[in-house]
């Protein structure tokens, strides 16, 4: 408790020192509750990503395939974070395989062949494990490069790596700096029963996920249905963005727009983290498809998060671009 004398507020020296110290107080009381670490702004470019049969033919097609997203995406100058969506390195995983993936069919009938013709491998886990080590040397190459050539911070979307410690496939995403190291990794913690049951997938633990800096700014993470865990209101108590990355399965329907809302919208509004970035894959692959609708948001305390940008198509690639604050 502070005790003030009456005798040192009847005092000028008394009073010297405490307007001064009212007036502060004040202006915090003023001052915004939910607001970004002081420091350098963030311009921050979002890319949703329009996957296509064509880029899996060859990691020649791949590499163009995003290197074309990366130079559309700094197009209008410098960046800080570049962010590509949930997914994307997996179908890097595929390319040994085009040979099967060259006509338009189901999923399941590919994997029967594949199966049919490789009785090594028992599950489609296999798969993904047995070209895990070449396709982890190959993003990492294709990101690094990036990453230093643009002198920019890049999450590099997900992929599929084999965690040999746990035994497992995990569903992971990949940051690069920008001298085009891995900076941070991060692994999917509530799997879909595709991921789980078909892809046989290992879910990530919750106490890795301490997030990435950029600029001094303390970046947070979850992918896709991770998202919808409330959980993480109470781990993430501290952070400047809140990035959600999805690789959504299925047509972008005024249902799916309000599970949307569900996710990173209601999660941040349980959170001080001032801002909140969701980046979706679109495009199609075989019979699966993708498509949602990539947004910004601000946190608005004691009322519901505002949009500050949203896509304007939820099915093909677009760029969104914002400077934090």
């Amino acid at each position: 408790m502070l005790i003030v004398r009456k005798t040192e507020l009847s005092s000028r020296k008394g009073k010297a020192f405490l307007y001064p110290l009212l007036f502060c107080i004040l202006i915090t009381l003023q001052a915004p509750l939910f607001s970004l670490t002081q420091g350098k702004e963030l311009e921050t470019v979002i890319v949703q990503f329009e996957i296509t049969q064509d880029m899996i033919r060859s990691k020649e097609a791949y590499t163009a395939a995003i290197r074309d997203a990366a130079t559309l995406a700094m197009k209008d100058g410098q960046a800080d974070l570049l962010i590509f969506p949930e997914y994307l390195g997996v179908f890097a995983s595929l390319i040994p395989w085009n040979e099967y993936l060259k006509t338009e069919r189901p999923f399941e009938l590919v994997w029967r062949e594949i199966a049919l013709n490789h009785p090594e491998l028992t599950c489609l886990s296999d798969l993904f494990i047995s070209g895990s080590a070449e396709t982890e040397e190959y993003l990492n190459r294709l990101w690094g490069e990036l990453a230093k050539e643009n002198e920019v911070y890049i999450l590099s979307g997900t992929r599929f790596n084999y965690d040999p410690d746990r035994k497992g496939l995990m569903n992971q995403a990949v940051v690069f700096n920008p001298n085009g190291q891995i900076e941070y990794r991060q692994n999917k913690h509530f799997l879909t029963e595709f991921e789980e049951d078909i892809l046989g997938l290992t879910a990530g633990d919750l106490r890795d996920t301490g997030g990435f800096t950029v600029k001094d700014h303390l970046i947070r993470l979850t992918i896709c249905r991770d998202t919808f865990l409330k959980k993480w209101e109470t781990l993430y108590r501290e952070g400047d963005l809140w990035i959600d990355i999805k690789a959504n399965g299925v047509a972008y329907t005024p249902d799916q727009a309000d599970l949307f809302t569900k996710a990173l919208p209601a999660r941040l509004a349980g959170t001080p983290i001032p801002y909140g970035i969701t980046a979706c894959l679109t495009g199609s692959f075989l019979n699966l498809l993708w498509e949602g609708e990539s947004s910004i948001i601000k946190n608005n305390p004691g009322s519901r998060v505002s949009y500050l940008d949203t896509s304007t198509n939820t099915a093909q690639l677009e760029i969104l671009r914002k400077t934090f604050p």
